[in-house]
């Protein structure tokens, strides 16, 4: 099937430059994933139809960035609230991504794919145990956060925590969208 956005289509013809300036900062080099495809042109994922809507994806990327700050949310409960949201949608570019970047903050293999499949992984903290929990609450919640959940992650983590992963959630849900919106994931089941 022929890419649904192809990159010589874009509106912006530098809005793929920012997307890499944007993941070589947020990664801090190159990151741990391919996200063009081997001709080095073509983007793959979440990225193609990012650039067909050049003015949201540059404060897209500003979110990006903050998301990835880690006076936000540290990078382990990042990875780790990210891998709940994994554990609940089908979006296996994102699983792809992710495994790496979880990885550099600590998160084994055997803990990533335990977490893919809905338990909590072994070893975590209390805290690093919510942020996980709070992924999967946050992928699916369609009403007002419970009150026994909210006291237990306020308690756990505190509410600055608390919105700071919900934010990561809310950026990766907006990922996952754009993923699944590309259309090619079957290449990374």
């Amino acid at each position: 099937m022929a890419p649904r956005f192809p990159i010589d289509e874009s509106p912006d013809p530098e809005i793929k430059q920012v997307i890499e300036e944007s993941l070589l900062k947020m990664h801090h080099g190159a990151p741990q994933f391919n996200y063009t495809e081997n001709d080095g042109e073509s983007l793959l994922g979440c990225y193609p139809p990012l650039c067909y809507s050049p003015i949201i994806t540059r404060q897209f990327f500003a979110l990006a960035k903050a998301c990835y700050d880690p006076a936000a949310v540290s990078p382990r409960a990042r990875e780790l609230a990210i891998l709940g949201l994994a554990s609940v949608m089908n979006v296996p570019y994102i699983v792809y991504c992710h495994r790496g970047v979880a990885g550099q903050a600590g998160i084994s293999s055997q803990q990533y794919d335990e977490g893919l499949t809905g338990q909590v992984p072994k070893g975590l903290s209390k805290g690093e145990e919510m942020a996980y929990k709070l992924g999967r609450t946050l992928t699916t919640l369609t009403s007002r956060l419970d009150d026994d959940t909210w006291q237990e992650a306020t308690s756990t983590l505190g509410k600055a925590e608390v919105v700071g992963i919900t934010h990561i959630v809310a950026a990766y849900r907006w990922v996952a969208l754009l993923a699944q919106l590309n259309g090619d994931d079957e290449r990374w089941t």
